[in-house]
């Protein structure tokens, strides 16, 4: 009797067990796939293809940026599971893209070529335990950031340009759950307290992306700058500041990235419960 014709070459079956394997082992192997196994049909479709090299893509183009600014190798961690075309799509709605930080800390006397580095009170501040110990070291992982365009300070009225932020803000303030001042315009991301109202905003803007409150919060002055040095140019590009999430001392929070002030390298600080009609602020969505 003739034996049955394998189709495919043993190098195609290679390939497709090594597929099968690894996407088991990382936990990418879905229920549409395994439905798709056993109805003897390939279940590495052209999608999960497409899906695969966007990962891929991202993950070396990140590995090359970063080894290339910080001038050694990097290493980037895999993408969150949350990481998925659907949920981007859904954050890029927002502004919010993903960027990947390293755990490496920005000394004020470490050479980095082309980085604009935080003022010298920002490091005096941890020099003298104003600010905590670790506030130059970044926290590895990835996040997504703002990348929404700021805006000049104009008194009071100025609003950040074709920000998605703005009906969740405007809402949440006629709602009575955050205020505002008398010039500001009710959509927009300026008068709004770092302690006691950015919180909210944050949540509501955690439930809109499906994601726990916990995960979002201010960006740290660390995180400001880092994001600005590798990923956003127009970050310190604006006369304003922005509210990040370090405490300073007892009731003060630090803000900065005024382009009159010095951009990146401005960091100062302000009372946290003082309504700043010149001070916004950003999320940042942790993983």
């Amino acid at each position: 009797m003739e034996k049955e014709k394998v189709v495919g070459s043993m190098s195609d079956w290679s390939g497709l067990l090594k597929d099968f394997f690894r996407q088991i082992d990382d936990g990418s192997f879905t229920r549409e796939m395994l439905k798709a196994v056993n109805e003897h049909r390939n279940p590495f479709t052209e999608p999960l293809a497409v899906v695969l090299n966007f990962k891929e893509e991202l993950i070396a183009k990140t590995t090359k940026l970063l080894s290339n600014r910080f001038g050694k190798k990097i290493v980037v961690d895999p993408l969150p599971d949350w990481f998925t075309e659907e949920n981007l799509a859904k954050a890029a709605a927002f502004n919010l893209k993903p960027v990947f930080l390293p755990d490496e800390k920005i000394g004020h006397e470490r050479p980095l070529r082309n980085w604009l580095k935080p003022n010298g009170w920002f490091y005096d501040q941890i020099q003298n335990g104003k600010i905590a110990a670790d506030s130059a070291q970044l926290k590895r992982g990835w996040y997504l950031a703002d990348f929404t365009i700021g805006a000049d300070y104009n008194d009071g009225t100025q609003v950040f340009q074709n920000d998605p932020l703005a009906p969740i803000i405007a809402r949440l303030r006629q709602e009575g759950k955050i205020g505002k001042k008398d010039k500001t315009p009710i959509g927009s991301r300026f008068a709004i307290m770092p302690k006691d109202e950015w919180p909210i905003v944050l949540a509501e803007l955690a439930n809109e992306l499906g994601l726990k409150p916990e995960q979002l919060r201010l960006e740290r002055a660390i995180e400001f700058n880092a994001i600005g040095n590798l990923y956003d140019k127009h970050r310190g590009g604006f006369h304003m500041w922005e509210w990040f999430a370090d405490d300073f001392e007892d009731s003060h929070r630090l803000n900065g990235g005024n382009r009159d002030s010095g951009g990146l390298t401005n960091i100062s600080y302000s009372w946290a419960v003082f309504r700043r009609d010149d001070v916004a602020g950003r999320p940042l969505v942790s993983f």
